[in-house]
């Protein structure tokens, strides 16, 4: 598919102002009437509009879409004749999955949308959102799902991005009092969103921006940190290691959106060696900052626990070790000593890549607000274990300090941010 040969259609004509294009997907094999609705209130507000047609089957009016769905199979790899000749609805959808990102991502490489946005059901939900992952942070990305309730989880659509699911209510199957008004909603979001979008191209910050990251148990530190960090002119940006948090910090790293990182929480990499609630989704964590080759400062924040489920949902073998009740649904893990002894040795094999400046720094009275003298997960001979093993498989090369402070301690932050800025200063 030649992207040069599309034209946004519009049916309101602004020659006075800028008229940004939304990319509709849909499935029009079964959405074609509520696809087209959906096109017209997007173009009455001003928008222009293209149609990607992400489904499998024939429309009902052929060359409805402005991107048909065997330029989207195409996109994805596989012809539209031999996907529906292997009757395997999950090869189907797995290609029309990447075609419709494909497809999306070199409209907006192109500047030819300026926003997404979908509607659909499972599938639909499936390839539409898959188009709006392929697009940067900060471009509008609007769903419109019938999976967006219930026990459905959201993490499959969403992925790392910024994208807004709203639930349909009703199945969107025909026009009707209900399906009108959430899809006139819909459009009125999509296209406000679009009209005050401000390109990535936009005049950037004064401040320097830097990847902090950070949990609530070591929420203290961070602050301190931030703090410093403004006052020094840099701008950063918090992200929540849940499992998802670090990888969206990896991958924004790797798109070359930040100048330094300060690492001051480990978290995921915990909940990774034992399945914990907060696992990274993806294998890359702690990883990007060594590609890139800039300064990087870590510290072993909240890697002594997992995060786990309710209590009585816990195997013995985790009730035997040192827990907290965090709240009704959530557990906090003390790790044993040969979960920890694996935690360090992947942080050892990642932090290895290095090829900027780095430096780690080991707060010897604690990882996390828990872990203190005093406090339930305190077990300080456990966190020598750990520090014991990252220092061993770590290159030589790699600075390695330990402070004699809780790494929430003022002294423990200071020390920290002063080689920190002196880092980015060099």
């Amino acid at each position: 598919m030649d992207t040069n040969d599309l034209t946004p259609t519009t049916m309101k004509k602004h020659p006075d102002a800028f008229q940004p294009t939304v990319l509709i997907t849909a499935t029009l094999d079964t959405k074609e009437e509520e696809a087209l609705f959906l096109k017209g209130l997007i173009q009455s507000c001003g928008c222009r509009t293209l149609l990607l047609n992400a489904g499998i089957f024939p429309p009902p009016t052929e060359k409805v879409a402005d991107i048909s769905r065997e330029e989207v199979a195409a996109a994805g790899g596989i012809p539209i004749e031999q996907l529906l000749a292997s009757k395997d609805k999950g090869r189907c959808i797995r290609t029309m999955m990447i075609g419709a990102g494909n497809v999306a991502a070199e409209l907006f490489r192109r500047g030819k949308v300026q926003g997404i946005i979908g509607i659909g059901g499972a599938q639909g939900t499936d390839i539409g959102t898959a188009a709006m992952r392929s697009l940067p942070f900060g471009i509008p990305k609007f769903m419109v799902a019938t999976v967006a309730s219930g026990l459905a989880t959201f993490g499959p659509y969403v992925g790392t991005k910024d994208i807004i699911m709203m639930h349909s209510v009703a199945d969107i199957q025909g026009l009707n009092f209900l399906t009108i008004q959430v899809l006139e909603n819909a459009a009125n979001a999509i296209c406000g969103m679009v009209k005050n979008f401000k390109a990535q191209s936009s005049k950037p910050s004064a401040k320097i921006p830097v990847a902090l990251s950070m949990l609530g148990t070591t929420t203290p530190g961070a602050l301190r940190a931030k703090s410093i960090l403004e006052k020094h002119g840099f701008e950063s940006v918090a992200f929540h290691q849940n499992g998802t948090g670090g990888i969206a910090m990896e991958e924004m790293i790797s798109e070359g959106h930040f100048k330094g990182v300060l690492d001051l929480n480990m978290h995921e990499l915990a909940d990774s060696v034992v399945g914990g609630l907060h696992r990274s989704i993806r294998d890359f964590r702690l990883e990007s900052a060594s590609k890139m080759g800039i300064p990087q400062v870590i510290a072993p924040g909240s890697v002594n626990y997992s995060v786990q489920g309710p209590l009585d949902t816990l195997p013995q073998s985790m009730k035997a070790q040192k827990y907290i009740v965090h709240n009704p649904n959530l557990t906090l893990v003390r790790l044993t000593r040969d979960e920890l002894v694996k935690v360090a040795q992947m942080a050892a094999r990642k932090l290895n890549k290095a090829s900027g400046l780095i430096h780690v720094f080991i707060p010897l009275q604690g990882f996390s607000h828990p872990d203190r003298v005093g406090l339930p997960h305190w077990e300080p001979e456990s966190n020598q274990v750990f520090i014991d093993v990252l220092q061993e498989n770590l290159k030589p090369s790699i600075p390695f300090e330990t402070i004699d402070a809780h790494i929430n301690d003022d002294l423990f932050i200071d020390t920290v941010m002063e080689k920190f800025l002196f880092f980015m200063h060099t």
